[in-house]
């Protein structure tokens, strides 16, 4: 078995994948609309369950079931799922063993040619399954379908901006510089999720980039509905050992896939520029969380891992990005984060460059970088700034993005 590959048909913990069976259990209505199994992963998740059930239940596809996997929860989840009893098909599990486990379960028992995975917290528009199983209808080449996906906050409110898809056919190559599909977004064919093994379970974090990324390496093609199809609750920040885990895992997952030995010349060629981008999206996402060492350590790792992105404005958008929050919806909390991301940026780059016995080839870029870090920022802000006021509201006294930059690094 190659490093990183779980075994075809097999879970990683070694039991059996429950092989497809729609074709001879399904009534007719059902065969002529293939079935789809909704897996909902649940651990301590009673406070938004009912809300990801009913949007589940509510699927205008006429072809569905609702797989529950309580993955050892000890809040109020069990009572919770007694108000669905004889509606969704339940699993529980004594232990919490993760969401990798927990879909695993569920996939084991599901009957569905079609999969789709909502979290406990998230939640299904009513059109999504019909209208991405329409297209694994239609497109026999294609192995999984993604749509669109909106954002929530904690009350369910609307915040701004959405998840878009962001092409089609072969992904791998965009997908090695990170993982742009939420899980709720996607719908897959259940014979590529048997013939790649599933979720691997040793992962705590990432587990459905590396998913997407093994399905991708199997030949697995991609379609796209534009349409936002779902709803992912945004919470509070993570803990600091969810952050530090997160980017642990992405690194593990990279490691894995370019321990292939099989890996054609074109993808063997983007080793250093996934690990540089995969490195950035963590030291935004500690020094997002106060974790400042953690910060700067992954900063210079990206450095070392592809210097020439220090002075690249499209290698630095990600991590300015990363620097700010989803759901900015006042323009006076613009300027705000617009003044911390000017000064992380420019704490960023003087930890780095400061740094004692830095790599002569990281050294050389010193002032470029710093000043193209300043450049993607205003960028930003413009563009933020301009989606939130209007360009009505925009009159020619307003401070811009620029006039908010406290000063220019020295190079």
């Amino acid at each position: 078995m190659r490093p990183g590959r779980l075994r075809p048909g097999r879970c990683q913990g070694g039991e059996p994948l429950r092989p497809r069976i729609a074709s001879a259990i399904e009534p007719a209505d059902v065969a002529e609309h293939r079935l789809v199994s909704i897996i909902v992963p649940c651990h301590n998740g009673a406070r938004f369950l009912a809300e990801a059930l009913d949007s589940a239940l509510a699927q205008t596809h006429p072809a569905t079931e609702v797989i529950v996997v309580d993955d050892g929860s000890v809040d109020d989840t069990p009572a919770v799922l007694t108000r669905y009893a004889g509606r969704v098909r339940l699993l529980r599990q004594s232990r919490n063993r993760g969401p990798s486990a927990a879909r695993n379960v569920g996939l084991r028992v599901a009957r569905g040619e079609y999969v789709a995975f909502l979290d406990a917290d998230d939640r299904f528009l009513p059109d999504k399954i019909a209208r991405q199983a329409a297209v694994l209808d239609a497109r026999p080449d294609v192995g999984l379908v993604y749509s669109g996906w909106r954002f929530i906050d904690e009350q369910g409110r609307m915040l701004p901006g959405e998840g878009r898809p962001r092409g089609e056919g072969d992904l791998l190559p965009a997908l090695l510089l990170g993982n742009p599909i939420h899980p709720l977004a996607a719908v897959v064919r259940r014979a590529l999720l048997d013939e790649v093994g599933g979720f691997d379970e040793t992962l705590r974090g990432c587990e459905d980039w590396d998913l997407f990324l093994r399905l991708s390496r199997h030949g697995m093609r991609w379609a796209s509905v534009e349409a936002a199809l779902g709803e992912y609750r945004v919470h509070p920040a993570q803990s600091h050992g969810q952050t530090r885990m997160m980017l642990a895992s992405a690194i593990r997952v990279l490691e894995r896939f370019f321990a292939d030995s099989d890996l054609p010349p074109a993808l063997r060629e983007m080793e250093g520029q996934a690990f540089q981008a995969a490195y950035l999206r963590g030291a935004a996402d500690c020094y997002r969380a106060g974790l400042e060492a953690d910060a700067a350590r992954a900063f210079h790792a990206a450095a070392r891992a592809r210097p020439d992105f220090l002075g690249e404005p499209a290698s630095l958008r990600g991590f300015c990005r990363g620097l700010m929050p989803t759901g900015v919806q006042h323009q006076d909390v613009v300027v705000t984060h617009w003044r911390a991301v000017t000064r992380t940026l420019r704490r960023a780059m003087r930890t780095l460059f400061q740094r004692p016995g830095l790599e002569p080839e990281i050294a050389a870029r010193r002032g470029r970088a710093r000043w193209a870090a300043l450049r993607v920022a205003a960028r930003l802000a413009r563009k933020r700034l301009r989606s939130l006021m209007g360009p009505a509201r925009a009159g020619p006294g307003d401070r811009g993005p620029r006039d908010l930059l406290a000063s220019r690094p020295s190079p």
